[in-house]
């Protein structure tokens, strides 16, 4: 049976930090894409996940009318 044998559970990767999430923002927000493109390619197949996170962090420092 597999009651004794189980194997602990697989820690998490952390792919980008909530600082690097939002520095990449407020330079979106500035018009600098630069920095959110790099996080992007270094999140490999999680890029899509980044970028939404990205874009949804940049709507606080977007200027408002």
């Amino acid at each position: 049976m597999g009651l004794f044998n189980r194997k602990p559970a697989p820690t998490p990767t952390v792919i980008a930090t909530g600082a690097e999430i939002d520095a990449a923002a407020k330079a979106l927000a500035a018009g600098n894409h630069a920095l959110a493109n790099q996080l992007c390619d270094r999140a490999g197949p999680d890029r899509q996940r980044v970028a939404m996170a990205i874009l949804a962090a940049s709507t606080d420092h977007t200027p408002q009318d």
